[in-house]
């Protein structure tokens, strides 16, 4: 008698197989079927996204992207009231008497207290950009990278790296173009690079300025770069639609939010927006573009109090030709470099959803960032 059929050697029950994970642009949804019948919802992208079309995941839906606008609106009417409670309490404490700095004039703008005021406000950009992300796709991180996360190994290289390019770079193009820029009559006569000329109040300026300005510039990336671009990439099935349409819109956004300005700063400002998004795409985060924004801010800033131009460098409206032919060449090299270091870190540049099927975020590419 052999033991062939004891219960010992019953083969166990045969497992289902594992489910694929679709591929980009495709979907697992069950209403994507003939059955799901003419009035069903486009089913949602399940799979790798980049980080334009983060917000189209699982959860996404038509109404989804009407929710975080409404979510983004709500949140700035709340900012907007908040100002104007302050504004109030100024104007009651100017009637009472109180010696107060007029914040409309251009004086107080260059104060190390309207400096922080201003900085501070864009700030909000960062908290209202979560929120809103959070209310459209409920992982409020994917506005960061599309590791939900701040990689800030990214963060903190690519700020050193920015910082050691744009400096000589923004003086070495200061000195080969003044000469062909015409002098200002009005100006104070130019004693050159030595010896500088601080402004008033350089040591507090310089402190606010080193502790609100990343803040300040990370808030218009958040705005821009990260909840405009992923909310108009959330409307936009196709993949390079999703990338080219969000880039040049928030440019030109971004552009025009700095007020009137002559053409060849304004192409500058449109260059720089063009660029931060093709870090933000090529590296599947905001941290890059934050750092060469902080990078770049603080070099101008940092640059016009030593020589006391902070107003003029604030109240910019028009550069000459060739000053904007420079900053645009400066921001574009470093710019180069910045992408070259960050594709060489391998960061995750797609969203992966959480899940049981889900492959870890980068192990497709063996990213480590």
């Amino acid at each position: 008698m052999t033991d062939a059929m004891t219960p010992d050697a019953v083969p166990p029950p045969t497992e289902p197989p594992a489910t694929v994970p679709a591929a980009p642009g495709r979907s697992q949804s069950p209403s994507s079927g003939p059955a799901a019948g003419w009035f069903a919802e486009p089913a949602p992208v399940v799979g790798p996204r980049e980080y334009p079309q983060a917000l189209r995941g699982p959860r996404h839906r038509w109404w989804r992207p009407l929710v975080g606008l409404g979510t983004l609106v709500g949140a700035l009417v709340v900012v907007a009231g908040s100002i104007l409670l302050l504004t109030l309490g100024f104007v009651v404490a100017q009637l009472l008497g109180v010696d107060l700095p007029d914040p409309t004039t251009d004086a107080f703008l260059v104060s190390p207290a309207g400096m922080l005021v201003t900085n501070l406000g864009l700030a909000v950009g960062i908290p209202v950009a979560l929120v809103a992300t959070w209310a459209q796709a409920g992982r409020p991180g994917l506005v960061s990278s599309v590791l939900g996360r701040v990689r800030w190994r990214l963060v903190l290289g690519g700020l050193g790296l920015s910082l050691l390019l744009l400096l000589p770079l923004t003086v070495a193009s200061s000195l080969l173009v003044s000469p062909l820029v015409p002098a200002d009559p009005a100006a104070a006569d130019d004693g050159g690079l030595w010896p500088l000329t601080p402004a008033a109040g350089w040591l507090a300026l310089s402190v606010v300025i080193l502790l609100t300005t990343p803040l300040q510039a990370a808030g218009e990336e958040y705005f821009f770069r990260g909840w405009a671009s992923q909310w108009l990439g959330s409307l936009l099935r196709w993949r390079w639609l999703a990338v080219i349409v969000p880039a040049v819109v928030t440019a030109l956004l971004f552009a025009m939010a700095h007020g009137a300005q002559s053409p060849w700063l304004f192409a500058d400002r449109l260059v720089f927006g063009l660029v931060a998004s093709l870090l933000v795409w090529r590296t599947g985060g905001l941290e890059l573009a934050v750092a060469l924004h902080v990078a770049n801010n603080l070099v101008a800033f940092g640059l016009a109090i030593a020589y006391d131009g902070l107003a003029d460098s604030l109240l910019i409206t028009e550069v000459a030709p060739a000053e904007g032919a420079a900053s645009i060449t400066t921001t574009l090299v470093t710019a180069a470099v910045l992408l070259w270091w960050g594709r060489r870190q391998r960061p995750a540049v797609v969203v992966e959803d959480p899940g049981p099927t889900a492959v870890p975020a980068g192990a497709a590419n063996g990213a480590t960032a």
